[in-house]
């Protein structure tokens, strides 16, 4: 399971830090931001593939809109 405040290298060599977590309609997301800047975010569906976390972008705008206004309505779990 990924945690929040873990820092995570992916595919794309650049390393994400895990701002917070939500599960929404039984899928779990995950709100990132690189740790060097330029800052960059990303919301990604985590999921659990043959013992191994993997992440999924979110590309669809419609989604993405929907996710991030949870994110800014759901308190950070510290």
């Amino acid at each position: 399971m990924i945690n929040v405040g873990e820092v995570i290298k992916l595919s794309d060599e650049k390393e994400y830090v895990v701002v917070n977590k939500m599960s929404l309609h039984n899928i779990n997301y995950v709100y990132l931001m690189t740790t060097t800047k330029p800052i960059e975010i990303l919301i990604a569906t985590e999921t659990n593939k043959n013992g191994e976390y993997v992440l999924e972008e979110i590309k669809d705008n419609d989604e993405l809109d929907y996710i991030l206004s949870k994110f800014a309505l759901t308190p950070e779990d510290n």
